[in-house]
């Protein structure tokens, strides 16, 4: 959902917050996935737009298809789209503390090690990149 009479997109918004707040940001990559498939966003420039040094925290999650509408719902693995936007995002943000969010259809603790594993992994492989 968007407000039909917005003047900022929403890393706009983000982005004066951070900046007139001094507040850090928690970078929810799912959302802005879900968000950018919904609404006909650019997902990466979503996360291009946010200024460095402000993202502090980064979630990544699972969602579900309803039709043509995606629900941020915490209950399946993560999709490759995602694993993309969290990639561009540590690019941009660095190392910074990840989440993998699952609260709902709760998987065997290896499905949740896996997850857990592949962000430590492109976090190892962008840090390989950049050194």
């Amino acid at each position: 959902m968007a407000f039909e009479y917005s003047r900022l997109q929403e890393w706009e918004f983000l982005a004066a917050v951070a900046s007139r707040s001094g507040c850090a940001l928690l970078l929810d990559v799912n959302n802005v996935y879900v968000s950018s498939q919904n609404l006909g966003q650019d997902a990466a420039r979503f996360i291009d737009s946010l200024p460095l040094g402000s993202v502090r925290e980064i979630h990544v999650a699972g969602h579900a298809r309803n039709g043509a509408v995606l629900i941020d719902d915490h209950g399946s693995q993560v999709c490759e789209p995602v694993w993309a936007l969290y990639r561009r995002a540590i690019a941009r943000f660095g190392a910074v503390p990840t989440l993998v969010e699952w609260d709902n259809n709760i998987p065997a603790l290896e499905v949740l090690v896996t997850e857990a594993r592949r962000a430590d992994s492109i976090l190892g492989e962008v840090r390989g990149l950049a050194a």
